[in-house]
């Protein structure tokens, strides 16, 4: 297999990873407070990567240049992302959150354009208003439906998507001088002493608290998967698809995650799929896999 075979591959199963994440995210939730969550699942992944360090599996180079780009990489995610979706996991479904996470490539076309310069044509820019058209509908429909959807929530998941897209711009360009593991551990221990520092300050998080988390073994399954899985697995595989493929096309993939989402909602946790929940899903797909489709080379011709 040659490596932007491999890239894909990588990017594919990333995409699933994510789907399921959104499962563990609103379960672990149940347990504890979200930044007391976060904390748990970013301590256990730098101790894994640092315990890959330290038998010699995985190596950490530190940047010496690049830190001004590092440094935006790294508030976008681990620490806007995964705040902001925790958040907004509180009060909306696991499958509303898959959905709109669909409209992550919309983000990274235009962020791709301002910030690396990437093609985006006209056609492409009809696709995103395409989807641009399926979050307006969902947001439309929630607000005057029964269910009493928070339309925080739904902010905030959007949101969540606006710096998962910074992060995979950043990521791109970062991934041409910083290499996926080196970036991939830094952000793990970002991860750790900042929320770590939130749910110990914000949520009271103490050892008692800690005991009793440790203790839940539906919890530690859950932080399990969001630490190796979720956490450390995605951002390599992340980094490593960026280094291959261009980073709109990475995060057209990344919409598989929405029919993983949906159907571990609807399985997994009974949530209701609304036929308005389809729709919203078809105009977002539509549009970004058009816009996919008129990014070809051989399509602008």
């Amino acid at each position: 297999m040659d490596q932007r075979t491999i890239a894909y591959l990588a990017a594919v199963l990333n995409a699933s990873f994510i789907g399921l994440s959104f499962l563990f995210v609103k379960e672990s939730l149940d347990s504890a407070e979200p930044f007391t969550t976060l904390a748990f699942r970013f301590t256990l992944s730098l101790l894994v990567m640092l315990a890959l360090v330290a038998v010699g599996v995985i190596s950490v180079r530190l940047p010496r240049t690049g830190l001004r780009d590092l440094l935006i990489l790294l508030l976008a995610q681990p620490v806007l992302f995964f705040s902001l979706q925790a958040f907004g996991l509180l009060s909306i479904s696991s499958s509303e959150a898959g959905i709109i996470s669909a409209f992550t490539p919309v983000c990274v076309g235009i962020l791709g354009l301002a910030i690396l310069g990437e093609r985006v044509n006209a056609k492409q820019f009809v696709c995103f208003f395409v989807s641009i058209a399926g979050i307006v509908y969902l947001f439309l429909m929630e607000g005057t439906g029964e269910a009493g959807v928070s339309m925080t929530g739904l902010v905030l998941t959007v949101l969540s998507v606006f710096a998962t897209s910074l992060y995979i711009v950043m990521g791109r360009r970062l991934s041409r001088t910083i290499d996926p593991v080196s970036l991939t551990f830094l952000m793990m221990l970002c991860g750790c002493v900042v929320f770590l520092a939130a749910a110990v300050g914000c949520e009271g998080l103490d050892l008692d608290g800690t005991l009793v988390l440790l203790g839940s073994t539906d919890f530690l399954v859950e932080i399990l998967y969001l630490a190796l899985f979720t956490s450390v697995a995605t951002s390599f595989l992340a980094m490593y698809s960026l280094k291959e493929l261009e980073a709109a096309r990475v995060g057209i993939i990344q919409n598989l995650s929405v029919v993983v989402s949906v159907v571990a909602g609807v399985l997994v946790l009974q949530e209701t799929f609304l036929s308005y929940h389809a729709v919203a899903s078809l105009l977002i797909i539509a549009g970004v896999v058009l816009a996919n489709y008129y990014a070809d080379p051989e399509k602008d011709e």
